[in-house]
């Protein structure tokens, strides 16, 4: 129905969703900030970076990170593998841990790009990267 206010329930489940429910009444809410670097961020501002940002299969690479909650524990996984994990300091960072690139990937193509995650609990941020021989 034209100008009627959407129930809080359905306006949560839609926020949740990334969906923008718009009334009358309301400005249309905007999306949910992303750090540069990151293709996702909740929920707050998580960072990922990884140093070098390519690699062969059972290289290792560095990865660093901030934006999560202080003294706790984030998981690495690699196209959705896990490959380690870390403490984080009492600002919520991490840095230079050394992740190996699983060997699994070693069949893949020259230029294959995957993402290498960092969760902690709802926190989390990821990045691209690519395969090379």
């Amino acid at each position: 129905m034209p100008g009627r206010r959407p129930r809080p329930l359905l306006a949560l489940i839609a926020v949740l969703l990334g969906l923008t429910v718009a009334c009358e009444s309301e400005p249309a809410m905007s999306p949910v900030p992303v750090a540069a670097g990151s293709s996702t961020a909740s929920p707050a501002a998580a960072r990922l970076v990884t140093q070098p940002k390519s690699a062969k299969a059972g290289d290792e690479v560095r990865l660093s990170g901030e934006g999560y909650p202080a003294n706790s524990r984030v998981v690495f996984t690699f196209h959705g593998q896990r490959v380690g994990d870390a403490a984080t300091d009492g600002a919520g960072r991490f840095a230079g841990v050394l992740v190996k690139v699983p060997d699994s990937f070693q069949t893949s193509a020259p230029g294959t790009q995957f993402v290498i995650g960092a969760t902690s609990g709802p926190y989390y941020a990821e990045t691209p990267f690519v395969i090379t021989r």
